[in-house]
């Protein structure tokens, strides 16, 4: 590796800024622009699809898939079963055709790409100038939010705007379930039990073959210009195909509002499921994406008045400083004791979307000095995975808990025995979070 950093990505305060799309750094990119609300994740895939390096990914936090471990020897202490973060449903799908021409940009021309994930809003746009066939420019913009006001909501705006014709452009949106799971190089672990279209909602409900967990998606859609959507069923996809007039110099476009819902609990039938999230669909998303964004950006703006740390005259650090901020706080910020920091957030499938040692040793520090609510409820997540730290102690023939080296439900997720074992230091870690909680806030009563 350089001993220099090999920038592609442009030095703002305020911004991180991607100007001329480069290929060779797509999976970078991909995890740079992710989006999350502690509910939810999404990395920044392109929305129209791509047919080069890319890992499509939508993640929600603690719901996840059982895998078997398979060793050629078993000893005591080497699990059996493992648990993975499991990719889900893509609520950004679209695809876009300029007559007979598709847009996808690993082989169509465009220029003048911009990628700007704005870290005072919370927003991620994109756009760039689409060269079809006959010579034909069309200025393409994205806009896309998950919101940190309605954990359940995300949002998404399509902007066309020819440049040198008027004509017709064709739209694919849908909620779709066919994406892969990269690191089992499986498609589909969430099998589709329901999917429904009717008012101008489409919704869709899956299940995970194993642990049982459910996420159900639905989406409205919106346009200032009239639109006739023709519904679009496929295996494990629901959506529909329209069709924009477009004129000349003029703006046209979409706004789609997504309202996504994951259950934990295995209790809960799928109807229940279901009609919990009709509802919260129902309530949800008639709620414009300006009003929604409004709320948005109006959350991001009270965060920062209390996170922000100033460093005058570098520039580099200063943004540097920020998305690390920005990270974390979307990634976590205490709205549920259930949920903890996974290793890579809900950027992407590495570690599995397992939580490590590192959320005590380094993460709890930043939550201690500015959202104790956020750090305690860190630790209330250990405290409600402590039966699984006893029985692993009893696993290896140890007294009291020992909690794991890498988990999601608190159970022992590391198959590598050399690790599982031998790194006993993730319980004085969580001794050394509590301790150190304790100092900063006096919290007595915890």
């Amino acid at each position: 590796m350089p001993k220099v950093a090999q920038r592609f990505l442009e030095v703002d305060p305020w911004a991180v800024v991607e100007k001329g799309f480069h290929p060779n750094r797509s999976r970078a990119g991909e995890s740079v622009f992710s989006l999350g609300n502690e509910y939810m994740g999404v990395r920044g895939y392109f929305d129209e699809g791509y047919g080069g390096d890319s890992l499509v990914g939508s993640y929600f936090n603690g719901v996840f898939e059982e895998g078997v471990v398979r060793h050629p020897h078993c000893y005591p202490g080497m699990i059996e079963r493992s648990t993975f973060i499991v990719n889900t449903v893509d609520w950004l799908h679209t695809r876009i055709r300029l007559g007979k021409e598709r847009l996808d940009l690993s082989h169509s021309s465009v220029s003048r790409f911009v990628r700007r994930l704005d870290l005072k809003r919370g927003v991620l746009a994109r756009e760039f100038i689409w060269t079809a066939g006959g010579g034909k420019k069309l200025r393409v913009k994205f806009l896309r939010f998950v919101s940190m006001a309605s954990p359940n909501l995300g949002a998404q705006r399509v902007i066309f705007e020819p440049l040198n014709f008027s004509g017709q452009v064709t739209v694919q949106v849908g909620l779709d379930f066919r994406v892969i799971h990269e690191q089992s190089g499986r498609p589909e672990f969430c099998e589709v039990r329901k999917k429904k279209f009717g008012g101008g909602l489409w919704a869709i409900l899956a299940r995970t073959e194993k642990s049982g967990h459910r996420v159900f998606s639905s989406l409205r859609l919106s346009s200032g210009d009239r639109i006739n959507p023709a519904p679009v069923d496929e295996p494990n996809f629901i959506g529909c195909r329209f069709a924009l007039r477009l004129s000349e110099g003029k703006q046209t476009g979409f706004d789609r509002v997504a309202v996504n819902y994951a259950e934990r609990r295995t209790d809960r039938t799928n109807r229940q499921v279901w009609d919990h999230g009709m509802k919260l669909a129902r309530r949800l998303g008639g709620t414009s994406l300006d009003e929604a964004l409004s709320r948005h950006e109006a959350y991001w703006q009270d965060v920062w008045r209390t996170l922000d740390v100033t460093i005058e005259g570098d520039e580099e650090n200063q943004q540097g400083v920020r998305f690390c901020i920005f990270q974390l706080h979307q990634t976590y910020h205490g709205v549920d004791p259930s949920l903890n920091v996974s290793a890579k957030g809900l950027t992407g499938e590495v570690y599995w979307g397992c939580t490590w040692w590192d959320t005590e040793t380094y993460c709890l520090p930043f939550y201690l000095f500015n959202n104790p609510a956020a750090a305690r409820n860190l630790l209330a997540y250990r405290y409600r995975t402590l039966a699984g730290a006893i029985r692993r102690a009893r696993e290896l023939d140890c007294r009291g808990a020992r909690y794991p080296m890498s988990t999601i439900d608190g159970s022992e997720d590391c198959s590598v025995w050399q690790h599982g074992d031998l790194e006993i230091h993730i319980s004085a870690a969580v001794a050394y979070g509590i301790w150190h909680y304790d100092r900063v806030c006096g919290d007595r009563e915890f």
